[in-house]
This record gives structure tokens, C-alpha cells and sequence, in this order.
């Protein structure tokens, strides 16, 4: 009885702790930033998703996040990386938390927005999925801001056809919206044990160092 109810006390703690992570990280990301004398940098780059890019399951100094801010220091660039990643977050919490982070007043100059693999995981409607993303895209695009959509691909757990429809979300909203479409970030790593955690969805250390390396390359660009 009492290793069952240690069980139990683990498993809420661990919830508990991972609950106050995801309603605290965005807030501590924009206080991070605003403490940081504005002179600086002159622009950040916000990386909406979820646990993808929380970095579930690494240290922070591991996250591709963490190495892209590297990178643009190790190039002089003036470019602030924001890491607004939600373990567990599916594109219904997009308009909501754009909305909290546009209220800072040095507003990000660019949005990268790679949401929805939890949608798909959990089979959540296509159409849902689309108008949810359309809604952040809107409300991005209303302060001017330019985005980069990240494509998501999901296994064929519900089937052929609805990962097939899901992948056409990213690619027809792209379209649709005149926005940059980067390949799913996950491309290069996925189905490979050595670059993932045991649970063989998120990525290790090295995983994100590829992704870091991928990303960068995609979003280089852009930082202008």
C-alpha cells in the first residue's frame, strides 16, 4: 500500500511541477527579455510550439532554442530568441498566448509558429486544427509581424487519410496566407533511437543539436 500511494505522490508532483512550467515559462521568457537592456538586441524571434521546443526531457543549454541563440551571438547578429514551447499545447491555446505575449511593449519582430503535433496525436478534427492556426495567423498579422509557419507531420495512428489531410493544413495555409513554410523540424531525427529520448517522439541532445543546426539554416535568412 505504501509503494502504491508513493506511486500516486510521485505521479502528481510530477504533474504539478510540469503544470506550473507551462503556465510560468512564457511569462519568465518575456520577463527574461525585458530585463535585458534594450540596446542589446534589437529584435526577438519567437518560437511558439510545445514540448518540441520546451525541450521536454533536456537540460535548457541542450534545447534547439538554446543553440540557435548561440549561433546568432557566434555571428554577431542582434537577435533575441524567445522560447515559448508548452508541453502539451495544441494549436486551441495559439490565439491566447500570442495574445499575452504581444502585450509586451518591444513586441517580437518575427513569429515562428510550429504547433499541432499533440492535435494530431490526439486526433483532434482537421478543420479545428486549420482555423485555430488561421486565428493566430491573424492575429499576428495584425500587428504586422512576419511568420514562419512550421510544418507538422503526425503518424497514421487515425489512418492514412488524416495524416495525409493533416500535413495539407501547413502547406495550404501557407499557400493561402503568402507566409514561409519551413519543413517539419523533426525531419532529419524521427524514427532514429540514437537521436531521440526513450519515448521515441522527442528528441536528445544530439537530436536538437540537428535541429538547431536545421533550423538555423532555414531561418538564417531572415534575420535581418
Amino acid at each position: 500500500m505504501a509503494v502504491v500511494q508513493d506511486q500516486v505522490i510521485t505521479k502528481f508532483l510530477t504533474f504539478l511541477s510540469r503544470l506550473v512550467v507551462a503556465l510560468c515559462w512564457p511569462l519568465l521568457n518575456l520577463i527574461y527579455a525585458q530585463n535585458i537592456p534594450q540596446d542589446s538586441f534589437e529584435k526577438k524571434i519567437v518560437f511558439l510550439g510545445d514540448s518540441l521546443t520546451e525541450g521536454y526531457g533536456v537540460e535548457i543549454s541542450s534545447t534547439y532554442t538554446y543553440l540557435l541563440q548561440e549561433k546568432i551571438k557566434s555571428e554577431k547578429l542582434n537577435w533575441k530568441v524567445i522560447n515559448a514551447g508548452i508541453s502539451g499545447s495544441t494549436t486551441a491555446s495559439a490565439k491566447g498566448r500570442i495574445s499575452w505575449i504581444l502585450k509586451d511593449k518591444n513586441k517580437p519582430s518575427l513569429f515562428v509558429v510550429i504547433l499541432g503535433a499533440n492535435d494530431g496525436l490526439r486526433g483532434h478534427k482537421v478543420e479545428s486544427v486549420r482555423n485555430n492556426i488561421q486565428e493566430a495567423i491573424n492575429l499576428i498579422r495584425k500587428e504586422k509581424i512576419p511568420i514562419i509557419l512550421g510544418e507538422i507531420f503526425v503518424p497514421p495512428n487515425y489512418g492514412k487519410e488524416y495524416s495525409d489531410n493533416f500535413k495539407k493544413i501547413f502547406v495550404e495555409l501557407a499557400k493561402k496566407n503568402n507566409i514561409i513554410l519551413m519543413p517539419f523540424i523533426l525531419l532529419k531525427i524521427a524514427g532514429k533511437p540514437d537521436l531521440n529520448l526513450p519515448d521515441g517522439i522527442h528528441p536528445n541532445e544530439k537530436g536538437h543539436q540537428i535541429v538547431s543546426e536545421e533550423v538555423y539554416a532555414f531561418i538564417r535568412p531572415y534575420l535581418k
